[in-house]
């Protein structure tokens, strides 16, 4: 059963694993970003002890959102579009 539509089999797989390539190191680049600039946030400022925690918890998910999904792209090309078996 085929399922994608007859104009976007134009597009090869190279063109697709680059465009997810891009992504995946915008995204890795956010989440260093986002993990430096938090902690670097909290060790800078003098903010109060009852906030450290949840902002440490914040930072933590943030980042983990940002480098799984940088993960799953580079593993979505890789795997998937340039799968030459």
């Amino acid at each position: 059963m085929e399922h994608e539509p007859t104009w976007t089999k134009q597009i090869s797989s190279e063109q697709v694993c680059s465009f997810f390539y891009a992504f995946a190191i915008v995204n890795a680049v956010i989440g260093f970003l986002g993990l430096g600039l938090g902690l670097w946030s909290i060790f800078v400022s003098k903010m109060p002890v009852s906030l450290v925690t949840p902002m440490l918890i914040q930072i933590v998910i943030t980042s983990g959102i940002a480098f799984t999904s940088a993960l799953f792209q580079f593993l979505i090309c890789e795997r998937a579009l340039l799968n030459k078996q």
